[in-house]
């Protein structure tokens, strides 16, 4: 299961800021005693004012922070279907796998029985602020197979990717993905599409496609 992560520097900066005004609030509290009630608050209230810019600073940086987690969207594959030369109702599927980083990590090619082609993924859904923090919904891409467009069911088992999701759906089953507070909920989600060359996206819920370069 992937689970993207995007902190960046920004963040990590504001969060440093606002660590330095509670040292600094804290650090005049402590002193207190030993300097007098007026030194105190001159130190304590510099700490109070570094923390309450850091702080609101921080809430900024989430609110955009949580925008971006809502609408971004993770490369997770690239496919090319095309018809079997005189075989009717198959399908030459090359698909490339992506990792965390954008990049390939494993491609190869497949024939499935059907006139669509169907990518399935299980999604593992995070809370809204969860995303906040930097932190991309989990997913893996499990199952590769087609549909017939005619209804009929087709007779090929369908393709297993990365290990498949036996325990992916074995975990929903037994409540694992249910972890609070940080797991909104856990799924199994498909796209299906006609032949083509298209571009493979997780969102924070949901996997979808679009043609390749559009």
């Amino acid at each position: 299961m992937n689970f993207p992560v995007d902190v960046g520097p920004l963040r990590i900066g504001l969060v440093l800021l606002l660590l330095l005004g509670v040292a600094l609030v804290v650090f005049g509290l402590l002193g207190l005693r030993r300097t007098g009630l007026r030194a105190a608050l001159v130190r304590g209230s510099g700490g109070l004012a570094v923390l309450v810019v850091a702080t609101t600073l921080l809430w900024i940086a989430t609110l955009l922070q949580t925008y971006l987690g809502l609408t971004g969207e993770i490369k997770a594959a690239h496919v090319v279907a095309e018809p079997v030369p005189g075989q009717e109702h198959h399908l030459d599927v090359a698909l490339t796998l992506y990792g965390d980083d954008g990049r390939p990590e494993h491609r190869e090619n497949y024939r499935v029985e059907g006139d669509l082609w169907v990518l399935q993924a299980g999604i593992v859904e995070l809370h809204p602020w969860v995303n906040a923090l930097g932190f991309h919904s989990g997913y893996r891409i499990s199952r590769l197979y087609g549909q017939r467009l005619d209804g009929e069911a087709t007779t090929q088992r369908q393709i297993f990717l990365g290990g498949g999701d036996q325990d992916f759906f074995a975990d929903m089953r037994e409540g694992r993905w249910w972890t609070q507070p940080f797991v909104r909920s856990a799924y199994g989600n498909a796209v299906i599409a006609v032949p083509g060359e298209y571009d493979v996206y997780i969102s924070t819920d949901a996997i979808k496609t679009r043609p390749a370069g559009s």
